[in-house]
């Protein structure tokens, strides 16, 4: 999976239009805004290397965090099939 920021940042915001329209969870939901908005902020700010920020940011996170990278994950890569 490559992707540039502008395209990450893309798919921040579909994933989470489409978390608020068919999650059901609020709690969820908002865990999920505010760990994707957070590293949106980063990956503008950064000059690292898209993969390995993520990576950085799924391993370095507690459990509920790192499931929000994962599904976020698992997303992009059923639109990119």
């Amino acid at each position: 999976m490559k992707l540039s920021k502008p395209e990450l940042n893309e798919y921040i915001g579909l994933y989470l239009n489409d978390l608020n329209d068919y999650g059901g969870d609020q709690d969820h939901y908002s865990l999920a805004e505010q760990t994707l908005s957070e590293f949106s902020s980063l990956l503008t700010e950064s000059k690292q290397d898209v993969r390995k920020m993520l990576n950085e940011a799924v391993t370095k996170s507690d459990k509920n965090v790192r499931e929000v990278y994962e599904e976020f994950l698992m997303y992009v890569q059923e639109l990119q099939d």
